[in-house]
């Protein structure tokens, strides 16, 4: 399984490199990046399959719901015997499961509704131009902040033929070691201070850190149900005070974008004056409640 993370396509070349020689599957995670290119090629089309989220915060949005692509029919006739049995009686080819037709073979009816389904198929027809008008715009929010210290950009070199979709999530890196350790909350409410809004530190809290994966007795056997926890995934766990959320362009208007980056500008360059009294990250920041005591935080 390759996830395809705020938008920024996997190296899919390095994934197939140790996948194809060995036979192994390829399942691809699309709901960060629909319509993302990797070296000119649509992510969600190297696997054996494909699934991605078009709930309405996603940039393609359809309320809720899902779409898998495939282009392995056997795969998609299973996929209809498993949730979509209204379909299987009229698609299903594959004699096995025919015997299925009219029950989920998963037990459970998983498709969209069809008003998600409709509201997506108009989204579909405006996807290309609004995803390109995104691109352009962070682009160059993004181009405006070139060579400012302490941030980098969390984008791909589209030279080489690889976009970042319709930019969802869109995140920058933060390098506290350019300003002498200024704390990432601080660093972030001097902005806020600018007037950008609140932007939040981090991505995904590290889910080796939490209680399901740690000592949660899911069903009641008198140990935890995901065996020992780990504890030896530093880069997992730094990832929340090194990353921050930025805007979200969804129009091209340089008069705006160019607001916003001179705010990080301005931050940035005060950095030496926002160290003093800097109280750094508050305890268990980038941890799941109740896991900083556990981590000896």
């Amino acid at each position: 399984m390759v996830v395809h993370y705020c938008g920024h396509p996997t190296d899919m070349d390095a994934v197939l490199a140790i996948t194809e020689p060995r036979g192994v599957p390829v399942l691809e995670d699309v709901s960060h990046a629909h319509g993302a290119l990797y070296r000119g090629r649509t992510v969600g089309t190297f696997g054996a399959a494909a699934a991605m989220s078009v709930m309405s915060g996603k940039a393609l949005p359809a309320g809720e719901g899902g779409v898998m692509v495939t282009a392995d029919r056997g795969l998609y006739e299973r996929a209809l015997a498993w949730g979509h049995y209204s379909r299987g009686q009229r698609e299903l080819t594959d004699p096995e499961l025919r015997r299925t037709a009219g029950v989920p073979l998963g037990g459970c009816k998983y498709r969209m509704q069809q008003l998600n389904a409709a509201i997506g198929r108009v989204q579909l027809r405006h996807f290309d131009d609004r995803g390109r008008e995104i691109r352009a715009a962070m682009n160059r929010f993004w181009d405006l902040l070139a060579g400012c210290p302490g941030i980098r950009a969390h984008r791909v070199d589209e030279a080489t033929g690889s976009t970042m979709g319709g930019w969802y999530n869109p995140h920058g890196l933060y390098a506290a070691e350019e300003f002498d350790g200024l704390s990432l909350t601080r660093f972030l409410a001097a902005l806020e201070a600018e007037g950008v809004g609140r932007l939040g530190a981090g991505i995904n809290l590290p889910l080796h850190r939490h209680p399901l994966f740690r000592d949660l007795d899911v069903y009641g056997r008198g140990a935890p149900t995901n065996g020992e926890p780990t504890d030896d995934l530093p880069v997992a766990e730094g990832i929340y005070a090194r990353t921050f959320h930025v805007p979200w362009f969804k129009h091209d208007r340089a008069e705006v974008i160019e607001r916003y980056a001179a705010a990080f500008r301005k931050v940035a360059a005060h950095a030496g004056e926002l160290r003093a009294g800097d109280p750094g990250d508050p305890p268990g920041f980038g941890m799941w409640p109740g896991a900083a005591a556990a981590a000896g935080a």
